[in-house]
């Protein structure tokens, strides 16, 4: 889409609790091979959006080694572009460092490559989504802004505290609430926005008029609250997985392991990149015993592995049992050691102690590079 540029927005994420203590959440590691931005990123390169702007909150180390030179998501290398975004002026002043202070420290960005149309995605909400609707029914609604939305009836338990929204009886909105779980149907946002480039310009510049604090997303909020904003709304059916928080990290990581999950976001026709890595494929000792799991390359297995996700380069001694745990990269499980309902971060070792076995609702967290 020669016309638009696309956003991916590393700000105003939901913390994963220990998973995001020194990474961003689009930077962490899921399922193994992938980083959570990679899905938002895939879905602007197979809408055909070559241009791409990545807004790094912090952490600008974490998000440029998992990009690389970003390649792997622009189709046309010659014209397309991927950018990481920092405001270098606020990186050490968190409370005012928003997605609003970087896309205004950045407007050449806008200037050089003059889009009418920008489309701002989060990371935390992951599917498989053509944009090219989005853009289309944009177009056609004649408004400023037009909000990607779901219709759901789980709003109990899924999605609390995601902004849910009211419309009339043409498509617009009228009202941002916030999902107190209280009803279980809603039409929720799914925070991906298609904005006017006039109009992106001019919800930064009442910022600071209204306040210094508030994101993009408040900013739509509290505009099209008071009718300052032409706001639509285009509804999807597509399969999406919100990741909340840890708890919502590890369930949803799990439940990809069943195939008929996997495949509503795993699409034949629409590939999920991610960044390469030349290691070699996983080897299996002779007694090697692997089920329903996922195995990154590099990783060497050579005990019992079961309802697991090992990132690359992991090691499984021989004599190991690794059952319904998650482990990052780099991480070593000594000889004999069991491991139930645990999390390793990178470059972990359980070496000496030989039983860790936790439930569901109560699972272990082993930090990255510690020794267990």
């Amino acid at each position: 889409m020669r016309n638009v540029l696309g956003v991916v927005n590393l700000h105003d994420c939901p913390h994963l609790g220990p998973l995001t203590m020194k990474r961003p959440t689009g930077a962490t590691t899921f399922l193994g091979r992938y980083g959570l931005m990679d899905f938002t990123l895939s879905n602007f390169s197979n809408s055909g959006i070559d241009r791409v702007a990545v807004l790094a909150e912090s952490n600008y180390r974490s998000v440029r080694n998992h990009l690389q030179d970003g390649r792997i998501w622009v189709n046309n290398t010659k014209l397309g572009f991927q950018r990481v975004l920092t405001n270098e002026a606020l990186l050490s002043v968190s409370k005012f460092n928003t997605d609003i202070a970087n896309l205004m420290a950045n407007k050449n960005v806008f200037y050089e490559n003059e889009p009418q149309y920008i489309i701002v995605a989060p990371v935390f909400l992951l599917m498989s989504y053509d944009y090219n609707e989005l853009v289309n029914k944009h177009i056609a609604s004649g408004a400023d802004v037009t909000v990607l939305c779901k219709h759901i009836d789980n709003s109990d338990k899924e999605f609390v505290n995601c902004d849910t929204v009211e419309l009339d009886a043409n498509g617009f909105i009228t009202n941002f609430s916030s999902n107190t779980g209280r009803r279980k149907e809603v039409d929720i946002s799914l925070e991906s926005f298609v904005i006017n480039t006039e109009a992106l310009m001019d919800i930064c510049n009442k910022q600071k008029d209204v306040s210094l604090l508030y994101s993009l997303r408040q900013m739509i909020n509290y505009l099209t609250r008071s009718d300052e904003l032409k706001t639509f709304s285009v509804f999807t059916d597509e399969y999406v997985v919100p990741i909340l928080d840890f708890d919502h990290y590890v369930r949803h990581s799990f439940n990809l392991l069943k195939y008929e999950e996997r495949r509503k976001l795993f699409k034949p026709d629409w590939p999920i990149y991610t960044t390469t890595h030349n290691t070699p494929p996983v080897l299996y000792g002779e007694h090697a015993i692997v089920s329903n799991s996922f195995i990154a390359n590099g990783s060497v297995i050579k005990g019992k592995v079961k309802n697991s996700i090992l990132s690359r380069d992991v090691v499984v001694e021989e004599g190991a049992v690794v059952e319904n745990c998650i482990i990052f990269t780099h991480t070593e499980i000594g000889q004999n050691v069991k491991l139930r309902y645990v999390v390793t971060d990178k470059y972990s070792e359980v070496m000496e102690v030989k039983k860790i076995q936790r439930e569901k609702d109560d699972i272990l967290y082993i930090g990255k590079g510690e020794r267990v």
